[in-house]
């Protein structure tokens, strides 16, 4: 009869104190990792919302001057509707619409006129955009020196600035949005903020603050995240 021999050099295994010294160090590196990587998104969806709402802003402007026509961008609760309308009383976190915005026929086949902040036609819309994340969506907010509306259309005049508003007289008005998320105020790294700060002024052109410094000044009336 033959037995067979276990030949112990053969005899592979991991050892109690081998297992438990991988998972500490697994747990180290997944303690440091998950953070940066929650950040990294968390960065990525800003620069995503805040390169959105600047696209629209432009391209608003842009087609005011090539129109030679008034063009509005509006909070819409339903902004893929036929036709979709503005909501003076909801958040650009809820979505926006872009239009043309004039109270007769717009140019070539007449004179826009003044602007009736309202969509005639589902052909007037160049631009729709649903709402927000909820990350932004939640940590949303405007300002604008239009004391009528809040929180606020900009209407772009077919010059590219944005147009007068009647009770300021000839000042045109300036509009701020702000764009936070869970973050709030820290500083993401090179004094660089986890939020942003849109700026539209007179001329038309959006300007975005990053800087913590700037997102916290007393120029900001939004008074940062």
């Amino acid at each position: 009869m033959q037995y067979a021999v276990m030949n112990k050099r053969n005899q592979c295994g991991f050892t109690l104190i081998e297992l438990m010294t991988t998972l500490l160090v697994a747990g180290v590196v997944l303690g440091i990792g998950v953070p940066t990587f929650n950040q990294f998104i968390a960065t990525n969806q800003m620069v995503s919302g805040v390169n959105d709402l600047t696209s629209s802003l432009h391209l608003a402007r842009t087609e005011a001057v090539k129109r030679r026509a008034n063009v509005t961008i509006c909070p819409s609760a339903n902004p893929f509707a036929d036709p979709p309308a503005c909501d003076n009383t909801g958040s650009f976190a809820d979505g926006w619409i872009i239009f043309v915005d004039c109270t007769v026929a717009a140019p070539p086949a007449g004179t826009c006129g003044a602007p009736n902040y309202a969509v005639a036609d589902r052909t007037d819309i160049l631009n729709a955009h649903g709402p927000m994340i909820d990350d932004l969506a939640n940590n949303f907010s405007t300002f604008s020196t239009n004391p009528n509306v809040t929180p606020g259309y900009i209407t772009y005049s077919p010059t590219g600035f944005t147009r007068t508003i009647p009770v300021l007289g000839a000042v045109q008005p300036i509009s701020d949005f702000q764009l936070c998320d869970h973050r709030g105020n820290q500083n993401v790294g090179a004094n660089i903020a986890a939020g942003r700060w849109i700026r539209i002024s007179p001329t038309g052109r959006p300007q975005i603050f990053r800087e913590v410094g700037e997102i916290q000044s007393a120029q900001n009336p939004l008074n940062g995240c």
